[in-house]
């Protein structure tokens, strides 16, 4: 296992997704089995089109929220995937990206007054549904985007938000006493760094509270170096993995 994926939360993506969608998260992202700083890893998932930590979201393009919502060539309705959704994640999400609907029907574009009345049609029942979707889905947050690229972006800029609210936050207390056990996420993060024990880690979180505050832009070597068993190059191995961090 990389530091990065020791480090990071990875965002966890389903691999039925469009393709469109999954090559432009691996080129913002990175694809975790090819590049130790990527993040993205594409995957079967029995619910959500992806996950972050505790976050499972379940992502629409305008006009597949229409067809799902009919049931148009599926197994199962929007209505289906939403329950399990939220019985499955602590946070989930339905993100709606685009805005554009494309009148259609068995496959194919309609034109003139069937489009119009297709169009109108598309529209009553997404408004209706969204009208309806706290009543009916009182667990999930609902969010509206303009784009694909925009729905990329706004994947990437919650991994990192999550990303900085583990690091600030252990999810277990480390004890001392037990310093051969990597009871805490951040020790495992900060001895996968060259040359930092367990104990390093240890007494450097003692020391700054937090790997937020302990990777900040600020932080000197110095300040590194007043740390019991930390030397030049242990500091200097600390401001590498803060630099690379930044990039």
């Amino acid at each position: 296992m990389s530091l990065y994926s020791t480090l990071f939360l990875m965002l966890l993506v389903d691999d039925r997704e469009n393709p469109t969608i999954i090559q432009k998260i691996l080129a913002k992202c990175g694809d975790s089995k090819l590049d130790n700083r990527g993040y993205a890893e594409i995957r079967r998932m029995k619910s959500g089109d992806y996950v972050i930590g505790k976050t499972g979201i379940e992502a629409k393009e305008i006009n597949d929220l229409y067809h799902s919502i009919m049931g148009h060539g599926r197994s199962r309705t929007i209505v289906g995937q939403l329950i399990e959704l939220q019985e499955t994640f602590e946070e989930p999400m339905l993100v709606v990206y685009n805005r554009k609907l494309k009148p259609m029907k068995r496959g194919r574009y309609l034109n003139g007054k069937e489009a119009v009345r297709e169009m109108a049609r598309m529209v009553a029942v997404i408004r209706k549904f969204k009208r309806e979707f706290y009543s009916n889905f009182p667990k999930i947050k609902y969010m509206e985007l303009e784009s694909m690229d925009e729905m990329v972006e706004f994947l990437s800029a919650t991994h990192y938000q999550k990303t900085v609210a583990g690091m600030s936050a252990p999810t277990v207390v480390y004890d001392k006493r037990r310093a051969g056990q990597n009871t805490d996420n951040r020790i495992a993060a900060l001895s996968a760094v060259k040359g930092i024990s367990v104990q390093n880690a240890a007494d450097l979180l003692d020391k700054f509270g937090s790997l937020t505050k302990l990777l900040n832009s600020r932080r000197t070597q110095k300040q590194l170096m007043a740390v019991r068993g930390i030397g030049r190059a242990k500091a200097k191995s600390i401001l590498d993995l803060r630099n690379s961090i930044k990039e």
